[in-house]
């Protein structure tokens, strides 16, 4: 069953490479650590470019034009909501220089750390989440708007179309063999039913002892980002110690977690939330162990 999950999400994957929306994946991505220097610089500057003329041709108010800022988690001494802000900072600048008047441009949103485009745990997953994007209109623009006419364009995407019939006929081949070893396994699963059954009938204990349990956990640190950030919108903008507003943030985040019946702890520098459930639904908390809050 998980070969058959897996080879699904492959699939739908590959389906939507192929031939779902443009991502943002590319566009406007920083080096690591810098506010002031793209990954790819030549591109990125063909990118403004065009941007700036995709706005210059808009019938904008003032304010209208968005800039949100973004970094990745790393262990470093450089604040990441400042950092953040640098580089939303930066794009305004780059597209003022081009001659999109400054009064367009509202306020830059500096969102700090964040994991929505990849998983920080290793240097590929963290080069998506440096960048800038650009809102209009409580839309973001994806690099396509900004692609000049001239600008070659890629063809029909044969390799991926060939990358998605492989896919499709290893999903046909593993429900085949599923299919194939049905009987066996529907054998299989009377024979522990009936054994089940036997041992139940039995047993001195009753079968309400027998409750399988259920774990969830949640990573508290995008709640704790966004607690950290309300203090900061709190003094009107006006900067501040950020690492303040972060511990500020953490005990009122946990505590509201364990309010809920979660044991809150850390692990690799991230903050967590951990709870156990039985089989009605009700909350069992977990054996306190080392690393709990």
């Amino acid at each position: 069953m998980k070969k058959v999950f897996a080879a699904m999400m492959c699939l739908s994957f590959i389906g939507f490479a192929a031939f779902g929306d443009e991502q943002e994946i590319d566009f406007l991505l920083f080096a690591p650590d810098s506010s002031n220097r793209f990954v790819n610089q030549e591109q990125e500057m063909i990118h403004l470019d065009n941007l700036a003329k995709y706005l210059l041709d808009r019938n904008l108010i003032p304010g209208q034009i968005h800039v949100h800022g973004y970094a990745a988690t790393v262990k470093n001494d450089i604040d990441p909501m400042g950092l953040s802000r640098d580089r939303a900072l930066f794009v305004i600048s780059e597209l003022q220089r081009r001659g999109v008047p400054y009064y367009l441009f509202a306020e830059p949103t500096a969102h700090g750390e964040v994991d929505f485009w990849g998983s920080n745990l290793a240097e590929v997953g963290r080069n998506p989440n440096r960048r800038v994007r650009i809102m209009l209109d409580d839309h973001y623009l994806p690099a396509s708007a900004f692609i000049a006419a001239d600008e070659p364009r890629s063809g029909f995407p044969w390799l991926l179309l060939l990358l998605l019939i492989l896919a499709a006929a290893l999903l046909f081949l593993l429900l085949y063999k599923k299919r194939g070893n049905a009987e066996a396994q529907a054998a299989a699963q009377a024979a522990a039913q009936a054994a089940a059954q036997t041992v139940m009938a039995n047993s001195a204990l009753p079968a309400a002892t027998a409750v399988p349990a259920s774990e969830a956990f949640v990573n508290l640190e995008e709640e704790i980002r966004r607690r950290a950030y309300e203090f900061y919108l709190a003094r009107n903008g006006q900067d501040g110690d950020a690492k303040g507003d972060w511990y500020k943030a953490v005990p009122e985040i946990c505590a509201q977690n364990e309010a809920d019946g979660y044991q809150v702890y850390t692990e690799d520098g991230c903050w967590w939330a951990h709870r156990w459930y039985n089989a009605s639904g009700s909350c069992q908390r977990p054996d306190a162990g080392s690393g709990y809050l």
